[in-house]
Formats: structure tokens, sequence, C-alpha cells
């Protein structure tokens, strides 16, 4: 099998438009304040780990109506903590749909005599009722020739016709099929036959959401499909098979439920002794894979021969009745694809639990970074740069890429250390340790210690501020400007479920200079974006400029809970900093992820998130200088923080002074999204933590003018 695991998303965030406004100071106001989207929800934050419960009582029979306190989860004997909890009545919700009944009728090698046993068996139990069925079904038929289905249906006559006269659609056909005397490829057995199979159904249904059964009716042991034996020679290697379908099942919400036909041979009990996870590659064989063994692992059940194949199945449906989803983030890992053993308990007497007994964890499932870098302050800084003589510009440069600043770095101290260093490597590094530093406290000599104004003093530079987005954003110019884009980008140390790679801090991994045009109030982008390389992360900072002024303009008139914060240092003189916080559940402010591995890969995650903001303000002008947003996500999945940073400057544009945008960073850290392949089936998973970066200046500004010209007295020349 191919452990195969790459970044096939990008991540989104922010786009970005061009506007500044002329003042006798210098200003410039941005809007990043989005608008709102009806379909973002405001539920709370759900763990990376999703567990589809069914609760029964004594009699087997389904348990409604519990609460998450009715719950406790057990990880390695470890309590964990529930991050989120839904109940479901299994017909339907807007948020979920029915639960989805899958039937897989597995006659590979089988005697004619079982074959028939067990579409006989099939058909009955769709027939039962008047054939009323109360959610959707689907079947398919797994034969010698290939894999075969017909479109799902609520009508279980028309179903159990279609089984009856065989009119199934062929989905793939069997390695060694022989058809009109040509043999297609070489035999495969039965066994890796029935698993390509269950990782067919399962990878399309990972595409669709809400929870399936799937009722695997086939043979016992030494039978067809059920005749595992040990690998054979040119089979994949069973651990990464054996971690592979345990996380598709999860993922898919496909609960497995073995029916048998046809047992016979006193090895039946042996699945037990494979239950547990496999907790090493050593200890993984093909029985771990066996069809009963993969059905206890994903919470469904065993049904045991000589019971009444259709009375099974109705005891089976039952638990697309209600059931809960719970979700949590793992522990820590100490390797990849570390078996953690799941346990559920319901705090009730009487009630049992059933869920997946366990997932194989990774260590890219933890938020924070690896490794950890060496935290410093400006004041230890400067002597470890003084202190570098004889050092190479690279040596040099990758010590510094192991730092992280305590306080913010600005642009004049910055250039002061830039024209001290050795070389470019250690001046791009001296600009990403700033960069990441955009959202910490100014150090303290930049914070000067004094009164807060009198609440009229603050009143006054606020009305200022207001006045000044009122009368002076409708006045812009019509102008363009050059926008250079510089993209910086961490590699996590655990690129895929089963390997390593070398850790990479953040690094340059894309640079684009563009020409923006604004006119009548709006910015045309350019029209041929930069070329990136396929499947390349991208981050777009959109919304430096445009219609987020209106937020500022409401918090400022009294819409929101803008308070003082303090005084601190600009480059001209001192700047009055606000602040404001709006809650999640007021926010009109989404953030989204593209796109997420749930469905087709072409959702977005998208939440209201609570946020802060700061504004940077001239006492004396009421301009808006810099203006910080950073969300506050409670969810580590998919997004872990998603901050952005404007400054503002002036600016002359034509013999006029504005005060435009200078220079923007965004910051984001989310989850990659993997892609998990074995044999020919693929489906995409959640992968590591990785930073992101956009450093964005603006320069060469211009006042847009036509070059046209009117000529009086001008006769064109006839020909």
């Amino acid at each position: 099998m191919n452990n195969h695991l790459c970044t096939c998303v990008a991540l989104l965030i922010w786009a970005s438009s061009l506007g500044c406004a002329q003042s006798d100071t210098q200003h410039a106001l941005p809007n990043v304040h989005t608008a709102a989207t009806p379909s973002a929800s405001r539920d709370r934050g759900e763990g990376l780990i999703k567990l589809d419960v069914v609760v029964s009582d004594e009699t087997g029979n389904p348990v409604p109506g519990l609460g998450e306190a009715d719950f406790s989860l057990l990880e390695n004997g470890r309590r964990q903590n529930i991050l989120s909890f839904q109940a479901f009545d299994g017909r339907g919700t807007s948020s979920e749909p029915p639960v989805k009944v899958i039937l897989l009728i597995d006659t590979m090698e089988m005697p004619e005599i079982l074959a028939r046993e067990e579409r006989l068996a099939v058909m009955t139990s769709l027939r039962r009722g008047g054939g009323r069925l109360e959610r959707p079904a689907s079947v398919f038929l797994l034969a010698d020739s290939g894999l075969w289905t017909f479109a799902p249906s609520s009508d279980g006559n028309v179903l159990a016709r279609e089984i009856e006269s065989n009119t199934f659609t062929l989905v793939r056909p069997n390695v060694g099929w022989q058809k009109s005397s040509a043999i297609v490829g070489s035999k495969e057995p039965p066994s890796k036959v029935a698993l390509k199979a269950l990782g067919q159904i399962a990878t399309e249904e990972r595409k669709r959401p809400g929870k399936k059964l799937l009722l695997w009716v086939g043979p016992g042991w030494g039978l067809g499909s059920g005749a595992y034996v040990n690998a054979a020679a040119g089979s994949p290697p069973p651990f990464d098979s054996v971690w592979w379908f345990s996380a598709l099942l999860r993922e898919a919400h496909v609960v497995l439920y073995s029916f048998t036909v046809g047992e016979t041979d006193p090895h039946t009990l042996l699945y037990r002794d494979h239950l547990a996870g496999v907790t090493s590659p050593e200890k993984a064989s093909f029985m771990n894979l066996y069809r009963k063994v993969l059905a206890v692992q994903s919470g469904g059940r065993v049904m045991e021969e000589g019971l009444d194949v259709v009375k099974q199945i109705e005891s089976c449906v039952q638990d697309a009745g209600p059931y809960y989803r719970i979700s949590f983030d793992p522990f820590p890992a100490g390797h990849p694809n570390e078996y953690h053993d799941l346990k559920i308990v319901v705090n009730r007497p009487g009630l049992i639990g059933r869920t997946n007994t366990g997932y194989y964890d990774q260590q890219y499932y933890s938020i924070d970074p690896i490794p950890q870098p060496r935290r410093v302050s400006l004041a230890q800084l400067e002597p470890l740069l003084a202190a570098s003589g004889g050092k190479s510009d690279a040596d040099l440069a990758k010590e510094l890429s192991e730092l992280a600043l305590t306080e913010r770095l600005s642009e004049d101290k910055l250039l002061l250390l830039n024209a001290a260093a050795s070389g470019k490597r250690v001046r791009q590094e001296l600009r990403i340790l700033a960069d990441s530093a955009t959202f910490l406290d100014a150090p303290a000599k930049e914070t000067p210690i004094g009164a807060p104004p009198d609440l009229n003093t603050q009143q006054h530079i606020l009305s200022l501020t207001s006045a000044y987005l009122r009368t002076t954003i409708h006045k812009l110019p019509d102008l363009f400007a050059r926008r250079t884009t510089v993209r910086y980008q961490e590699t996590p140390v655990y690129s895929a479920a089963g390997s390593s790679v070398d850790y990479q801090p953040l690094h340059v991994t894309d640079s684009s200079t563009a020409i923006v045009l604004y006119r009548n109030g709006h910015e045309i982008p350019e029209t041929k974006p930069p070329k990136r390389k396929p499947h390349d992360p991208e981050l777009i900072t959109y919304g430096i400029f445009g219609p987020a002024l209106e937020g500022v303009l409401d918090t400022i008139n009294g819409n929101g809970g803008l308070t003082w914060s303090r005084w601190e240092q600009g480059a001209r003189g001192p700047l009055a900093v606000f602040r404001y916080t709006i809650p999640p559940e007021t926010s009109l402010r989404p953030v989204w992820l593209c796109c997420l591995p749930d469905g087709d890969g072409t959702e977005a995650f998208q939440r209201y998130a609570g946020y802060h903001e700061e504004i940077a303000i001239d006492p004396g002008s009421g301009a808006i200088l810099r203006l910080e947003f950073q969300a506050d996500l409670k969810s580590t999945t998919p997004l872990a923080r998603e901050d952005i940073m404007i400054e503002y400057g002036p600016v002359d544009i034509g013999g006029k002074t504005y005060v435009c945008p200078l220079r923007s960073v965004t910051i984001v850290r989310g989850r990659t999204v993997r892609i998990l392949t074995d044999w020919d089936e693929a489906f995409m998973a959640y992968g590591p933590y990785a930073t992101m970066v956009n450093d964005i200046r603006f320069d060469g500004y211009h006042i847009f003018r036509s070059e046209s010209h009117m000529l009086p007295d001008f006769i064109p020349v006839e020909r």
C-alpha cells in the first residue's frame, strides 16, 4: 500500500482591495469587518475525533433522550474531555440526513445454494412490512465478476425485485474476472477483493454526511472472502491497511455489521483474539482486517451463524434509530499510528453504549508547534546579533530561525537591526521574527506610562475619527499602487500518518508583485494571478481596504464595547489605542477555511467567531494608523489562529498627501488536509497543523489618469 498523504486544498482567508483617504495629516481607513453569511453556524467547536454512539437497554432497544452528562469517555483508561455532543433520532434533521442502510451481499466463490440463501434473506427482509422502508437503502452485490449495485430506494419491494431479476450495474470488475475468454490480470484472493469493495463503498460514503449502517451478509470462515490467510506475495503491508480502514470507517461514519451464511469451521471464533487494536506493525496480520473484527471495532455487531438472518437484519436496523455524536481532541501520541483504546460509559444503570473501540493517534494531532522555539526579548536579541562576528550568514540565520520574540518589533527598530545584519538570509529571518511578533505587546519603552485621558478627551478623539471616516471615505481618488506579497510557511514534522520529515520553521515559499487599480471605490484585481505549483497551500489576504470601515464606524458610534487600552509610541508621536471585543453569539464576522475533507472536498469550514480588535489613532486628527483583528477561536478543528494587522502612513500622490496602507501582516494556523490512500482508494482527512504568514507591502502610489487629450481645430486627413 502506498502510504501517501498530500496537501490538496488551500487555506483561504481575507482578500484585498485598495483605497486611501486624503488628509491634512496622514491617515487611511480599512475594513476587515466582513458581512454575515447565513449558512455559517454558531455551534461550539468540535473535536477532531467524532464518534457515533448507540445506547441500548437490556432488551437491545435503542434509548433516546440522553444528555451529555449521561456519557463518559475513556481513552487508554483516562477520562477524555467531550468537546461537543449532539443527539439524533435517525430520521433526519436540517443538519443531519436520515441514517442510510447499505446491504452488501457477498457471494464470491460461494456454493450456489448458499449464495441463493444470502439473496433470499436480504429480499425477505426488504419486503417485510409491505416493503415500506423507514429510511433509504442501497444494495451491493459482491460476486466473482466484481462489485455491482443499483439505485437506492425507500421502497423495499423495488429493491427486492432488482435483486431477484439480477439487474445490477457494474461498479468495478474483479481482477482475474474471465469475460469472453479473456482473463483480466491475475486473480486476486477473495479476501483482498472484499476489502477493496469495502474500501470503495466507504470512500464514496466519506463524501456524504450522516451515519451509515453497512450490513455485510457473507460467508463464514474458510469460504470465499472468509478464507483469510497470512499476507501473500505482493500483498500490501497489513499494518498500513489496518490503520487506514480504522480511520476510513470512522471518518465516513460507517458502522459495519457482519452476518454469516455457511459457517462450519471450528476456527470461527478466532476473530475474538484480534479485537484489540494493533500496537505495533510487527503484530499486524490480515486477521486484523477480518470482517467480524472490523465490525466490532467500528461499533457494530457480529451476528453468529445458526440464527434467522432476516430477524438479525431487523435487529441491526434498529441501530438506525436514536443515536448520539460526541467529539474530542486526542491525547498526544508518542509516535505515528499509536493505537488508543476507547471505551464509552453510559452513566445510567442497565444501559450499554457502543461506538468505535479505538483509533490510531498521530503526533501531528497536537496543536503545539514542533519544536518549541527559544523565546527572547528585544533586549536579548540585540546582543545575540552583536556577538555574531565571524559567523556566516547561513549559520546566524539558522540560529535566528530557532527563536521567537516575546514583544513586538517595530519597523523602525527592524531597519536598525537590518543595517547591522551580516547578510540577506539574516535579514529575512529578522523579518520573519518581526512578522510573527506583530500581535504581541510593544516593548515597555514604546508604551508611555501616563494617565489615560478623561472620558471627555476619549470621546473627542473618537469623534474626530468618526468625522474622518464620514467625510473622507467618499472622496477617494482613482489610483493604482504596487502590491508585493511574501508568503511564509512552516513544514510540520509529520507530513504523513506513517512518516516524518525534517521540520522547517517559517520560510519563504512564494512572493509576487501586482499592480492594484482602485477606481470608483472598488479595487480591480490583476488579470493574471501569480503562478503556483499544483496543490500548494495558499493564503489570500483581502479586506485591507473597502467596506470594513462601516464596522469600525458602528463601533465608534456606540454599537460595540469600545474601551480605552493605552498610550503607545508611534513613528510620529503618541497613539491612542482603543479596543473592543465581540463575542461569538453576536459576531457578524465569519472565519473560514477551504476546503475540508468532509463531503467531496469542496465544503468550507465556516463559523461566526468572536474577535477582539485594536485601533491605534492619531489623537490630533482622529486618523487610524494601525488596525488589528484577532479571531477568538475556541475549537482546534480546523483553525487555531486567524489574525490580521494593517498599518497606514502618509503617501504623496499627485502633489497631495493621502494616508494609505503601507503594510499588512496576516497569520493563520490551521490544519492541512491529507489524502490517505490504500490500493486504488483514497479519502481525505485532517493532517498536521501548519502556520502561514502573508507579508504585504504597498508602494508606488499614482493617480490614475486618462492618457487621451482633446485637440481643438484638428481636421483628420482623408485617405
